[in-house]
């Protein structure tokens, strides 16, 4: 069985990781302890993941063994003006199976060209 997988060209990429530099830079990502913390840097830039990928890149980034439920809560809570990512999701069904995959990944948020501002929490 093949691992689903969704690509990213290379233009996306250099501009999503543009973006997300940016983002940590100008933002407050000092709390390795958070839960909100490692998944939101798990799960920045242009690679698209499922939970259970997100689940494995905490575990390997901070050896903390975070749920996919709780990952899937601290995605929900990301907001674009508070953090300056916003989530992006993709459903793709699996040609195997035939069920449905669920894809995440966050971006820096653009309003207009120019990355919000956020408030330290």
């Amino acid at each position: 069985m093949k691992k689903l997988r969704l690509e990213v060209d290379e233009f996306e990429r250099a501009a999503i990781n543009e973006g997300v530099r940016k983002v940590i830079l100008g933002g407050d990502f000092n709390r390795p302890n958070s839960q909100l913390y490692r998944v939101m840097h798990a799960a920045m830039g242009p690679t698209w993941y499922t939970l259970r990928d997100l689940e494995l890149v905490v575990l390997n980034m901070f050896g903390h063994a975070d749920t996919q439920a709780a990952i899937s809560a601290r995605l929900r809570e990301v907001d674009p003006v508070v953090h300056g990512l916003r989530k992006e999701k993709r459903m793709v069904e699996d040609p195997d199976s035939g069920r449905q995959v669920w894809f995440y990944r966050l971006v820096a948020q653009k309003y207009e060209g120019r990355l919000y501002e956020f408030a330290k929490i």
